[in-house]
């Protein structure tokens, strides 16, 4: 599972390689809200992958608002294709799905529950 939060820039690690059939692809993240079903899709390039082992895992840095800083918090279902372009978003036109999973994206700021005082002083009559 993929964690985002807005307002920051967060790091997500992932395998790509393993289903991956393209020499030095882009990659197509294409993500759907799981309540109501809105779609964000964007691309990252092959050269965003900051691993440090890019034979074993790969690494993205992503400025969240950057790409959801308007759109619901919750979780997300991603998919990830392998594709030549560098500008596609419609995924009938990438290579191939290479990876699937959720995404759950968090509020800036944590929800926080108002606590009241409350006087406990009971009259029995």
């Amino acid at each position: 599972m993929i964690y985002l939060t807005k307002g920051q820039t967060n790091s997500i690690i992932l395998t790509l390689k393993e289903k991956q059939t393209l020499a030095s692809p882009n990659y197509l993240f294409v993500f759907t809200h799981r309540g109501s079903n809105i779609v964000r899709s964007f691309v990252l390039l092959q050269a965003a992958n900051i691993s440090a082992h890019k034979e074993r895992y790969d690494e993205f840095s992503i400025v969240t608002n950057t790409y959801f800083a308007t759109y619901d918090s919750g979780e997300w279902e991603y998919e990830i294709y392998e594709q030549t372009s560098s500008t596609n978003t419609d995924p009938a036109l990438a290579t191939s799905k290479i990876e699937t999973g959720i995404m759950r994206l968090n509020d800036a700021t944590s929800f926080a529950y108002t606590k009241y005082q409350t006087n406990n002083t009971f009259i029995v009559r």
